[in-house]
């Protein structure tokens, strides 16, 4: 996609569609795809491995669940990744790639050491990015699996949420949600320090 060619910001378009749209239509989107009578995933499944499609339930197992979450997560957030890495791939100067050649650098050593080392900031800085947006989630898995089955996918944002606001526990809910902070802040810090020393190589 870094490649010039006729429809490239078509596809660009069509490839960050999922990342324009709320997480609670993805969530109900995606609960209509994963329903095990009807849903077009469980089909796909089915087609592909001979099972049933009626015999599991992406949502509803205790050992699927949790890999329901992060295809959606995965499909929706990807496109995300991609336009950094893009913005990482357009800074580099084609001067770099040019004097490369010249010294008769091959693609493969030209990928390690030129692409990797100089997209690799980008990419640490949608690791903390994503990694921030994990803490923060919460419309998506409500609607998708309300933190079921049982309490396998109830992540620490839903369950500050039940502490508030259905137990009542207005104390407690408010320390949890101040060490919440300190620990997102902390583990940001110490990343930022990390990426910083990456810059500076």
């Amino acid at each position: 996609i870094n490649k010039k060619f006729k429809g490239n910001d078509l596809l660009t378009t069509l490839i960050v569609l999922p990342m324009m749209l709320s997480p609670a239509v993805v969530g109900n989107f995606w609960t209509f795809l994963y329903q095990p009578q009807i849903g077009l995933f469980n089909y796909v499944i089915s087609f592909l491995s001979g099972v049933d499609p009626s015999s599991f339930s992406m949502i509803g197992d205790v050992h699927l669940a949790p890999w329901a979450i992060v295809i959606v997560d995965t499909w929706m957030w990807t496109p995300f990744v991609m336009l950094i890495c893009l913005a990482g791939l357009r800074s580099i100067p084609d001067s770099i790639y040019e004097a490369a050649e010249c010294d008769r650098a091959s693609q493969w050593r030209q990928f390690w050491t030129i692409t990797i080392p100089m997209v690799l900031p980008f990419l640490m800085l949608a690791v903390l990015f994503r990694g921030i947006e994990n803490f923060k989630m919460f419309d998506l898995v409500v609607q998708l699996t309300g933190g079921g089955p049982g309490s396998l996918t109830t992540l620490s944002s839903i369950d500050l949420k039940r502490e508030a606001f259905e137990k009542w526990k207005t104390g407690y809910s408010s320390a949890y949600a101040v060490i919440l902070f300190v620990t997102v802040f902390g583990l940001a810090s110490i990343y930022v320090k990390a990426l910083n020393k990456v810059k500076d190589r």
